[in-house]
């Protein structure tokens, strides 16, 4: 029996972040083989629920262009609408097919849609990185510069996000909040609190975000292990990610209302209830 929600006011969602699949033997904790398997466990639970959409937070393969064709069918079996978020590891793929991966997931770099009295956001972290870029690119060479700056994130393994987004969020923010609704945002990466792992320009997402009410949470994957933080009245969630363990899942369900956002874990993820 499906659950149903108890209020047309309240939105429900699934979340799933870094399945990583490739046919590939397991490297450290991670076991790329087995994602197949773990989403469609996953979407079992889902498709119990009475789900508004599942986000998918990025890296969907781990590398190998001929992986998406493994894994996206698999996201078919979901009842409810799906929508993905561009990783580092979507990238990791032959310099000739780093333009069509966004065709290929079935998705825009970045874009938005609203529900009810909310608004999501999905950014493109990787638009400024060294990964999905050709050398002779401007966003690759930013990326350079970037990347020898003394940070802790100045990793190759992150991205960062340019002038241009970064003016089409501010617009979509202030847009949000003229027609009086919440906000989510959906990123591959974390911004904050500080970590290895964050977006190249962390700092600069903050600044912007901090400048508008109606921003209530930012939800991302990367880091693996999962990281939580607090920061002006908004919620930074990084969720674990799917591949690690051998067999556990890693995925949420996450319901939002006027006052709180409740997080329900399954597996290795964790379940919070956070006020807003």
């Amino acid at each position: 029996m499906k659950k149903q929600r108890s209020s047309d006011s309240i939105i429900t969602f699934g979340i799933v972040a870094d399945l990583q699949y490739c046919n590939a033997n397991p490297e450290i904790n991670r076991y790329f083989r087995n994602a197949p398997k773990k989403l469609k466990q996953a979407i079992t639970e889902f498709n119990q629920h009475d789900l508004d959409y599942v986000i998918n937070l990025g890296d969907t393969i781990d590398r190998d262009w001929k992986s998406f064709d493994e894994i996206l069918p698999v996201f078919s079996l979901l009842k409810a609408p799906i929508y993905h978020v561009l990783g580092n590891h979507d990238y990791e793929v032959e310099d000739r097919y780093k333009p069509k991966v966004p065709k290929k997931i079935g998705t825009k770099k970045y874009h938005d849609f609203s529900l009810k009295n909310w608004r999501f956001i999905v950014l493109d972290g990787n638009e400024i990185s060294t990964y999905a870029n050709q050398k002779n690119e401007t966003n690759y060479q930013k990326a350079e510069i970037w990347l020898k700056e003394e940070k802790i994130n100045a990793n190759f393994w992150n991205g960062g996000i340019g002038s241009v987004q970064l003016d089409w969020l501010e617009k979509t923010l202030k847009k949000a909040e003229e027609n009086y609704e919440n906000a989510i945002i959906f990123c591959h990466f974390p911004i904050y609190p500080a970590h290895r792992h964050n977006l190249l320009n962390d700092k600069e997402l903050i600044q912007l975000i901090s400048n508008c009410n109606c921003v209530k949470a930012w939800f991302c994957g990367h880091n693996h292990d999962g990281n939580y933080g607090r920061l002006n009245d908004v919620h930074f969630i990084n969720v674990k990610g799917m591949a690690d363990f051998e067999s556990e899942l890693a995925f949420s369900i996450v319901q939002l209302d006027e006052k709180k956002i409740t997080i329900t874990g399954f597996g290795h993820e964790i379940t919070a209830t956070l006020i807003l």
